[in-house]
């Protein structure tokens, strides 16, 4: 029995291994002055997205790719990024990083928070979050959160289990809303989609996804009575990882990247100048 209970328990941590990802120290990176680092991510309108060319391309990703430019011209560090996963899960994506070693490091939108704190590292934030309540554009405008119960009578809310948005949905739930039909779903993207297939659905979600589904020419509305402007983006680390100190010297550095020229070129590329204006109103 106890020799069974020991292959069970090794077969346990074989498995939690093989869902993990690693990377080289940055102890090592700057001793050798080159190695690699693991990027995982979950794909995010304007944060984490292919372009036309199948190329991974976003706010995250252009960011970490001056942090490398960074590395070569501050600390004389040559650094290989390989992106890893397939961006398909929010929870996927942070349940790994949180289980790894070494340079991992995770990118979209994921919020500070200090529940995550306890599981891992956070950068400096590099964005703050505007999360809207959007539903098809039929639907009339509520005007107060209190009215969601006869104004939103016949609709579903749908949300991606594990995210801060079913935290919302769920403080809308039972502040104003106790009968309010939920639906989940596994990822953002796929509730973005549900919204668009079903006329009395709702949903918080990012800005980005809102903006996304204006670019694409759907029928949706914003409810800005439920706008919600008070989290933080910022990028994700194991707990044991050494480069967070690196990461945020990068994020200070010359006044603060947030600040630059080059971060406002980013958000303008990735979000269009209104995007931008309503992502930056929110700070």
């Amino acid at each position: 029995m106890r020799t069974l209970m020991c292959i069970l328990l090794s077969a346990m941590s074989l498995s939690l291994l093989a869902q993990s990802y690693s990377g080289d120290t940055w102890k090592d990176v700057s001793k050798k002055g080159e190695g690699s680092v693991s990027i995982a991510y979950v794909e995010t309108p304007s944060f984490v997205y292919l372009d036309d060319a199948g190329k991974l391309t976003g706010i995250c990703v252009d960011i970490m790719n001056d942090f490398v430019t960074w590395l070569k011209d501050a600390k004389k560090v040559e650094l290989t990024t390989n992106f890893v996963g397939d961006g398909s899960s929010f929870r996927g994506m942070y349940d790994k990083v949180k289980t790894s070693k070494g340079g991992v490091f995770g990118l979209g939108n994921i919020t500070i928070t200090n529940e995550r704190k306890k599981e891992v590292k956070f950068s400096q934030p590099f964005i703050t979050n505007f999360a809207i309540l959007i539903t098809q554009s039929q639907v009339p405008t509520l005007n107060k959160l209190e009215d969601m119960p006869k104004s939103f009578a016949d609709l579903t809310a749908y949300t991606a289990k594990g995210t801060l948005n079913e935290k919302r949905v769920m403080e809308l739930k039972k502040q104003y809303f106790p009968e309010m039909k939920v639906a989940y779903t596994t990822t953002s993207q796929e509730t973005l989609e549900k919204l668009f297939a079903d006329p009395k659905g709702y949903a918080y979600l990012d800005l980005a996804f809102y903006l996304e589904a204006v670019k694409m020419k759907k029928n949706i509305k914003r409810h800005p009575v439920a706008d919600r402007a008070a989290e933080q983006f910022g990028f994700i680390m194991p707990l044991s990882s050494d480069w967070s100190q690196v990461l945020d010297e990068f994020l200070k550095a010359n006044g603060g990247y947030s600040n630059s020229t080059r971060y406002k070129t980013i958000l303008v590329k990735h979000l269009g100048e209104a995007g931008m204006k309503l992502m930056q109103s929110s700070n």
